[in-house]
């Protein structure tokens, strides 16, 4: 077990990501998608077993390039995870999976995710820039989270995690979400379902608004004040920043139901990554 990475020194460490069945609820365009909240636990793992000393609640600057599918009934997904010391106070990691040309046996190794953690806790005191956290101003629209899950973010059901309605104006997004269940990590970053949810959200925004289906690629800052718990409840908002862009750009907070801070999440980035192959149904559209 290493204290600290050396500046500039890069250590490669294996791994295996356990493939729970509820993970292939998560699918796209017919194929099982590693859900990027599952993909920031998988780092965050690798880190608290090497480096148990590092803050895994502030996390930096995380991308999500390139898709990672999960084979039909594969098990245990073999990844490796980079980790470098860039001298910043954050620690740099990366998640790779190495594939064989098809033609030679040459390997090619392909980047998923990469995030940086803070090498001690530096998160802010959170605080709600909201009156009311509950209202959501501008005209809005109810969308069932039944219709949600059927027309606009057709995943299985463990992935379905806004609960009741969800309410869209040009101001954002707001809805309760549940903490889901099944065998999801929770220890390390909370359980994954409510930000997942929370990116819903996001998605259902930019395909009222922004006239595209939107995909998650990476954020800015998320700050874990308190851990979300599979089965819990909780309120979450997304409010757009700059969608003027090709990059959709969020900012999103969950709370319990006493609406105490759990997550601020700054920066979300959400674009069209099928080239224009989905489309929002019309009935969404503003």
């Amino acid at each position: 077990m290493d204290i600290v990475p050396q500046i500039n020194k890069k250590t490669r460490y294996t791994s295996a990501i356990e493939v729970s069945s509820y993970l292939r609820d998560h699918h796209f365009e017919g194929k099982v998608i590693l859900p990027a909240v599952e993909t920031l636990i998988a780092l965050a793992n690798v880190v608290q077993l090497n480096f148990p000393q590092i803050s895994i609640n502030c996390l930096f600057k995380a991308s999500f390039p390139r898709f990672l599918i999960i084979p039909p009934e594969t098990k245990r997904l073999e990844v490796f995870v980079d980790i470098e010391n860039a001298g910043d106070d954050n620690i740099t990691t990366v998640l790779l999976t190495s594939i064989k040309s098809k033609k030679s046996a040459i390997s090619r190794t392909l980047e998923h995710a990469r995030v940086e953690f803070a090498t001690a806790d530096s998160a802010p005191c959170p605080a709600s820039p909201f009156r009311v956290v509950e209202k959501l101003n501008g005209k809005c629209i109810s969308v069932p989270a039944a219709t949600i899950y059927r027309e606009l973010v057709p995943f299985g059901t463990a992935y379905q995690n806004i609960v009741g309605d969800l309410a869209v104006s040009p101001e954002g997004a707001l809805a309760y979400l549940s903490g889901g269940n099944y065998e999801a990590d929770e220890d390390l970053l909370g359980s994954p379902f409510p930000l997942d949810a929370a990116m819903h959200a996001a998605c259902v925004w930019g395909q009222r608004f922004s006239g595209i289906v939107p995909f998650p690629t990476g954020f800015e800052k998320r700050f874990i004040y308190q851990k979300t718990k599979k089965k819990g409840s909780y309120l979450g908002r997304v409010v757009p920043v700059n969608v003027k862009q090709e990059s959709l750009i969020f900012d999103a907070w969950i709370y319990d139901l006493n609406s105490v801070i759990y997550e601020i999440i700054s920066g979300i980035k959400m674009r069209d990554v099928t080239q224009g192959r989905l489309r929002p149904p019309q009935w969404i559209k503003a």
